[in-house]
């Protein structure tokens, strides 16, 4: 049984005791004053009272029992705890061990097991799962081991382990569970100790963030403890102080045989956690609601520095979907441009998705309009399920950036000939093509041959440049 059955358990029992009691104490009362008032002899005004109180303690029996079942412990489906409960179960549980650690452990490939298989099963092998978590813990001598369904496929578990033996356990449970009820299962997973936070939900939220940062099935396990409080005050101060690391890196325009482009990459420095990378940051910035500060933020810190470079110098980076689609963004735009005396077609933004977006009308009337401005579009990742033609087709692209899976894979007769077929669309469209991960001289030549527009890769640059030395090796208004 699992430890959230055996206290929904205890709790349904306590709640009877609670409930039956004071009703059988009642009865037992009217019965004794019946008794001792008629000596055994009830006339029909106490038959009517007699009945009237049963009326109303069975009722009250009955409500009470009705509440009971309305504020259980557990969630119906899994037998897991459920959210409420969960976090109050946590709290205490976090209070009486010394270590303890939280993980977050999704189940991955859940949408896609309700699509092919049905709810019936997916709740099936929901409940199923709950269970063969909980027997893995009580093998390994954790008897009680706290296991709330937080959010759809999305499951909290409360150990009193430290965090290294966790994600042991963790690691040999997905391992050993690679299929449940004959239904292929894919983890993703994120663990943090009670000390990481002030508080249960402040950690359970880092491992949301945590867990955003993965592209793959599998586990990001930090290399050292932080302070989480710490952590985002310092990302926030660092975004509204506009403490941004920017790093260029040069593309090379095959038509030309020149680099008359950089894409943008930005870093945050902060005072105790050092140089964050965006996997990291942007995550948080994203939770906490600062994504326009900080694309303002960048985009004023990429136009000090275009203004100190060649004016035929292109940039091209990515603003976050939140601040595309705010109509007032096209204001600041103008603002930052306009004082620093940049023109605005030296300027590319990156359309970037972390999911396929069905709704693009409102997103394509903000894009237009930047447009007309002399803003240019690239379409990152394309080829990718969150970048596909359905944007080429609804939205102003002037650049398609194709996923690093057409580089790395090329070999690949199929990917070779979707490339193919892309370069010759996109060209018939007036679309400019760039290819990334390109590391040797055969792969330039045959990109070149294929007629892509811009190459980037280690073949062109080892290493990005900072602002210092872009400003020095491509300095001047030429």
């Amino acid at each position: 049984m699992l430890y959230s059955e055996k206290q929904e358990r205890s709790r349904r029992f306590q709640l009877a005791l609670r409930m039956g009691i004071p009703i059988l104490l009642l009865i037992g009362v009217v019965l004794f004053y019946f008794f001792w008032k008629n000596k055994f002899e009830i006339t029909s005004i106490d038959l009517v009272i007699f009945i009237a109180i049963l009326f109303i303690s069975v009722y009250f029996l009955f409500f009470l029992i009705n509440l009971g079942q309305s504020e259980t412990y557990i969630d119906r489906m899994t037998g897991a705890f459920n959210r409420n409960c969960l976090l109050k179960i946590l709290k205490k549980q976090i209070r009486g061990h010394r270590h303890y650690t939280i993980i977050l452990l999704r189940i991955d490939n859940l949408s896609f097991i309700n699509d092919h298989y049905g709810i019936d099963r997916a709740d099936k092998l929901l409940r199923i799962f709950v269970h063969l978590l909980d027997e893995f813990f009580k093998l390994h001598d954790i008897k009680d081991a706290v296991i709330g369904r937080y959010h759809g496929g999305d499951f909290i578990v409360g150990v009193p382990l430290e965090r290294k033996r966790g994600l042991e356990l963790l690691e040999e449970f997905v391992s050993t569970y690679k299929e449940i009820n004959h239904t292929a299962m894919e983890f993703k997973y994120a663990l943090g100790e009670k000390d990481e936070a002030k508080d249960i939900e402040v950690l359970i939220t880092h491992l949301y963030d945590t867990l955003s940062q993965q592209r793959n099935p599998g586990a990001l396990k930090q290399k050292q403890r932080v302070d989480i409080g710490v952590l985002e005050k310092e990302i926030v101060e660092a975004v509204t102080n506009g403490d941004l690391l920017l790093h260029y890196i040069p593309t090379f325009h095959t038509k030309t045989d020149t680099i008359d482009l950089f894409e943008v990459g930005v870093k945050l420095k902060t005072a105790h956690n050092g140089i964050l990378p965006p996997k990291k940051f942007i995550p948080v910035v994203n939770r906490l609601g600062y994504e326009r500060i900080f694309d303002e933020k960048l985009f004023h810190a990429i136009c000090r520095d275009a203004k100190k470079v060649e004016k035929g110098i292109r940039f091209s980076f990515n603003i976050s979907p939140f601040s595309l689609r705010n109509e007032d963004f096209v204001e600041t735009i103008k603002e930052i441009a306009g004082k620093e005396g940049v023109s605005y077609d030296r300027i590319v933004i990156e359309l970037f998705e972390n999911r396929a977006f069905k709704d693009l009308k409102r997103y394509r009337l903000v894009l237009e309009e930047l447009r007309e401005l002399g803003v240019k579009f690239a379409l990152d990742n394309f080829g990718a399920p969150n970048a596909s033609f359905e944007y080429i087709k609804k939205l102003p692209v002037d650049m398609v950036q194709f996923d690093r899976d057409f580089t790395v894979s090329y070999n690949n007769p199929k990917i070779a000939a979707l490339l193919k077929g892309y370069i010759q669309a996109c060209r018939n469209m007036g679309i400019e093509t760039l290819v990334k991960w390109v590391d040797s001289e055969a792969s330039m030549e045959r990109f070149r041959q294929l007629g892509v527009d811009y190459i980037q890769g280690f073949n062109i640059s080892n290493r990005p440049l900072d602002s210092e030395h872009l400003i020095k090796k491509y300095g001047g208004n030429r």
